[in-house]
């Protein structure tokens, strides 16, 4: 099923029927299929082919045959390109804006970019395919072919098999370059001679043994193994150490032996964050030492490299002691490969990267506390592609970035550069030492204050193979980092074995940082991530960090390992610690139609995965129609207090131990029964979570929801739980037949005669606006029928610390005059009553106050800069209150009101005034829009009457810029008036829904209603494509772009029968 076509057509003829006609099939980036889906749960990488584009000053390069006297054709070619320092003659000048380089042949040299393109006209950096036989490869390394001789270093066994060559570069690493073309990494001279196993990498390393505690070392030491005891001296001390580490985290990290003790295998070494002694060690994590020369001894090859200088002397021995004479070898010697410090309209496509190593320095922190506040040290950031500045219109198609460290860097290095509009696409990326591609706003752990701006990233049909098992100090071995991006796209990539996340999002901001992001929409759609986490812990397969919204649908995460292997085998089992889908702080995600496929729920089998979705210090958090097999765990959540959380039309199936890890449970189910639950407390709002039309088979334990740890076992004591702290929804059902077919061979759809036929979930997913200050579904907490949930996200400047996030203001209404069957069943959902019925005669409303709008907010020791100054860490208590408050109180700000609702009369739908301010009203049957302020006055009436019963979506809109009030009545403009120009609409009045304490009071229904304190164009989005994301979006579609085909949707990711 294509879900391309199927979107296209749903938008099209809703659409149509509104008086609307879509320009193309493929309007929207999101309509668009990125990958090739089965409608049994499958994504095949389905990548654009390399299209050849020039300019019109088109210039050749030739690094072997070419010559910078040339005029840079075809028949002439230069050597260098002009960006290399060693250019001359013609080739220095530049003047092109298409730069070829030759297939077939390899250019080495350092790229320092100058200058770029403009828009429309970019500058490119490609191949012809007409023009040489093979890749154009552009190399971080020098060729060696012959000048060896025999000899080694004294301190090395079997010198006699030993090789040795003088040169005048120090590579950090080596590759053996076969006949067919293809590379074999020498390794680093290490001890254990170990090769990374297909299902467990760090099977072959050292255990360390820790004698006399698990994990509490001998004061000044970090840990000990048997094996090194006896072992000289000058073997041990001095290595470079890889070792698992910590409670959590774990990614081995290269760091220098400082102490070793011969006597008792005793050693120490540094935290992985720089210095002091090392984390935890427990017993039985895995570790390796390298880069000594008494390590150079095994057959199947090793080099290492003695370093004099600029130069070195190499060391080597070949697989199977083969002559390095005979063979064609590439050195490692540069790093980053192209160099900028900015990036401005830019296209690299269809060359080839490849051979480009780590710093010399393994060890090295990545941070630079040479600077305030810190910075990051480019000899810790290395990328075969590296921008440290402004970036804007930046493409990279159809490249290879094969045996390098990674593919791109990009980070602003000064206050206020900004890095927008960046496209990296059907690219491969395989044998990377730390990933594929990382991108930053700048900022990072400790920052206080912004640095520079990521906005609109699009990271599409990628393929990405073997990333991440070689990373440096800090570093996890990511394959896709996007640190503190507002706008991105990540879709139709395909990552297979990687270290880390094969995809990792930080939205909007860090934690700790100062400073108002009003938009964020990142959309993670129809990627395959396949076996990642295999080399730490604590983290997810597909993890997103921070705020939203974020969508993420229609994606496989296969084996995101986390292995613990220290506490697995001190324990007898262990979960692990990955996890298919991590929301790691994340907020206001929507998860939906996704895959996570488990290898493994044996506690006792060093391949378990811990959890399908695992959550913390995190709200507003949607799940609804996803597929999970074969974990420890269903869904873990940490710190689960504040609520705010949606379970909807799952499938949990084969999961061994907990279904809903909602609570941290007793270690035993005696412990919980003698716990005194107490007083549950305000932060514990059950009342706003939400479980509904799930479906479990398979389950070890229920769940765990209570303050008390209980061991909820069995699912009708979940219900009960459920039912006894008034959360909303039916919890769904348990089921004794497998409902998935055959999900160990990739088919996740449904059984015939499944229980989960038809019981899936409906919940309405609103497209991103900037600013969102109030969101109401106009359902209530299950608590109290006249409160009103608000469930807006907006990443305010007094949003900084991730765990406060849940003390932020919050603006619920207070329905009046409403008792609880007075919410019905509406369209946008199906897991509760999720519209407001408004009756006149009984004088129903719902209302905001003034005084809770404009309450002030006290946020107590906020950083006033960076951590990095120490002891003056300038902390104080800072007052947020009026227009710094960011809420539905309008001042001289853009705003829009967005609306779903059925009126028969005339009556009130929104308003805050009182002299100034605004309100939307319908009159004689049609929507009527007013602000008032400075003592002017405008409206603007539709044209349309939507007082006719029928369901109707509206958005009014007060546009500051063009000062234009306009109305939209079911996704298309309806009229537009002159606005009051920038007067402030601040007042004291209440803010009111549906009538008012004094009247105009609405008949009908309200199901949405929300504010935001920006324009469609703010949100970077049009009324038709709002209108078709939310109306005919993915999330109204199965995995594969299936529409319903029975009377309800299909629990699971997968529309059945």
């Amino acid at each position: 099923m294509n879900i391309r076509s199927t979107l296209a057509k749903a938008s099209a003829t809703a659409l149509a029927i509104f008086g609307l006609q879509l320009g193309a099939a493929e309007q929207f980036d999101w309509q668009k299929d990125y990958a090739t889906l089965s409608p049994t749960g499958g994504i095949e990488l389905n990548q654009k082919a390399f299209q050849f584009t020039t300019g019109k000053a088109v210039r050749y390069i030739d690094y072997e045959s070419g010559s910078d006297a040339n005029v840079g054709s075809k028949a002439k070619p230069w050597k260098h390109h002009p960006w290399d320092s060693n250019a001359n003659g013609e080739a220095a000048s530049g003047g092109g804006d298409t730069y070829v380089f030759k297939g077939g042949v390899v250019y080495r040299g350092i790229l320092n970019a100058k200058g770029g393109g403009s828009k429309g006209a970019p500058l490119r950096l490609t191949r012809d395919p007409s023009w040489g036989k093979g890749d154009a490869i552009l190399a971080g390394s020098q060729k060696i072919s012959g000048g060896f001789a025999k000899g080694a270093h004294r301190q090395m066994p079997d010198g006699d098999k030993v090789w040795k060559m003088e040169l005048d570069v120090s590579p950090r690493s080596l590759w053996l370059v076969n006949k067919d073309g293809s590379s074999t990494r020498i390794p680093l001279a290490r001890h254990p001679n170990w090769v990374s196993q297909p299902e467990d990498h760090k099977e072959q390393w050292f255990h360390w043994t820790n004698k006399e505690h698990p994990f509490k070392p001998a004061k000044g030491w970090t840990a000990d193994d048997a094996k090194l005891k006896g072992l000289d001296k000058d073997f041990v001390e001095g290595a470079i150490v890889y070792s698992e580490f910590g409670w959590v985290m774990g990614t081995p990290y290269p760091t220098r032996l400082n102490k070793f003790d011969p006597n008792t295998g005793m050693v120490q070494f540094g935290r992985w964050t720089g210095g002091g002694n090392a984390g935890i060690i427990f017993r039985n994590m895995r570790y390796y030492l390298e880069d000594k020369p008494h390590y150079l001894d095994d057959p199947n090859g090793e080099f290492w490299v003695e370093k004099k200088g600029i130069g070195s002397t190499l060391y080597l021995r070949l697989p199977g002691d083969a002559d390095p004479n005979e063979a064609h070898l590439e050195a490692g010697h540069q790093p980053v490969i192209i160099e900028a410090t900015e990036a401005e309209h830019i296209e690299i496509t269809g060359l080839s990267f490849r051979w480009a190593p780590m710093y010399w320095t393994l060890d090295v922190g990545k941070w630079d506390f040479r600077t305030k506040p810190w910075g990051y040290r480019k000899d810790a950031t290395p990328a075969a592609i590296r921008v440290r500045g402004e970036v804007d219109s930046f493409r990279v198609a159809n490249c290879n970035f094969d045996h390098v460290t990674k593919g791109l860097e990009l980070r602003p290095q000064n206050k206020g550069e900004r890095l927008i509009d960046i496209t990296i696409e059907d690219n491969n990326f395989r044998y990377n030492d730390i990933g594929a591609a990382h991108f930053s706003d700048g900022a990072g752990w400790g920052f206080a204050n912004p640095v520079g701006v990521l906005d609109n990233v699009k990271v599409y049909r990628n393929y990405c193979k073997e990333l991440g098992f070689r990373a440096p100090r800090y570093d996890r071995g990511t394959t896709f980092h996007l640190g503190g991006v507002r706008r991105a796209h990540i879709a139709g990539n395909i990552i297979e074995r990687c270290g880390a996340q094969a995809i990792n999002v930080l939205a909007g901001k860090a934690s700790g940082m100062r400073g108002e992001v009003p938009l964020v929409r990142i959309i993670i759609q129809q990627n395959k991530a396949w076996k990642s986490m295999q080399n730490g812990n604590d983290f997810g397969g597909i993890e997103t960090w921070q705020h939203g919204p974020v969508y993420t649908f229609n994606n496989i995460s296969h084996d995101a390992r986390g292995q613990q292997e220290g506490k697995r085998v001190i324990n007898g089992s262990t979960q692990g610690f990955g996890h298919a889908y991590y929301l790691d702080g994340g907020n206001k995600n929507y998860l939906f139609n996704n895959i996570a496929w488990g290898k493994s729920n044996d506690q006792t089998n060093p391949l378990a995965n811990c959890s399908a979705f695992q959550a913390i210090h995190c709200h507003q958090n949607s799940y609804f129609n996803n597929s999970a097999w074969n974990f420890v765990n269903g869904s873990r959540r940490q710190s689960p207090v504040p609520g705010r959380r949606k379970f909807v039309g799952n499938i949990f199936q084969d999961i061994s131990d907990w279904a809903f890890w909602h609570w941290k449970p007793a270690k035993t189910d005696r412990e919980a029964n003698a716990n005194d639950v107490g007083d549950i407390g305000d932060d514990v709002d059950f009342g706003t979570n939400v479980y509904a039309n799930n479906v479990v088979n398979g389950i070890g334990k229920m769940g765990s929801y209570l303050p008390s740890g209980s061991w909820l076992k069995s699912f009708d004591d979940f219900k009960g739980a459920l039912e006894g702290t008034k959360t909303i929804g039916n919890l769904g059902c348990e089921e004794r037949a497998a409902p998935l077919r055959d999900p160990g061979k990739g088919d996740y759809s449904l059984r015939r005669g499944s229980k989960a036929i038809d019981m899936g979930g409906k919940v309405f997913v609103p497209w991103s606006l900037s600013a969102v200050c109030a969101e109401w579904n106009f359902y209530p907490a299950g608590t109290d029928h006249t409160r009103i949930i608000d469930e807006h996200w907006f990443a305010r400047d007094y949003m900084t610390e991730r765990k406060l996030y849940h003390s932020q203001p919050m603006y619920p209404l207070t329905a009046v005059n409403v008792e609880a069957s007075d919410y019905v069943d509406g369209p946008l959902e199906n897991f509760t009553t999720g519209a407001l019925k408004l009756d006149p005669a009984r004088k129903t409303y719902a209302v905001l106050s003034d005084a809770k709008l404009n309450m002030p907010l006290v946020r107590k020791q906020m950083a006033l800069q960076a951590r990095h100054f120490g002891k003056d860490a300038k902390k104080a208590d800072v007052t947020f209150e009026g227009k710094d408050l960011r809420t539905a109180e309008i001042y001289a700000n853009s705003f829009l009101i967005e609306a779903y609702f059925q009126a028969d009369s005339d009556g009130l739908l929104i308003g805050k005034k009182s002299g100034n301010g605004y309100e939307v009203m319908i009159k004689g049957g049609k929507a009527v829009f007013t602000v008032e302020g400075g003592g002017i006055s405008a409206s603007v009436s539709s044209k349309v009457k939507v007082a006719d019963g029928k369901w109707h979506h509206l958005i009014v809109e007060c546009d500051r810029a063009s000062n234009k009030l306009n109305i939209y009545i079911d996704g298309k403009i309806s009229s537009s008036a002159k606005g009051v120009g920038t007067a402030s609409l601040e007042n004291a009045g209440n803010l009111f829904v549906g009538g008012t304490d004094k009247g105009d009071y609405l008949s009908g229904c309200i199901e949405f209603m929300r504010v935001s304190l920006g324009t469609l164009a703010d949100a970077h989005t049009t009324i038709e494509e709002l209108y078709a994301w939310e109306f005919n979006g993915p999330q109204d579609l199965d995995f594969s772009g299936q529409k319903i085909k029975g009377s309800a949707r299909d629990a699971g990711a997968i529309e059945s029968f």
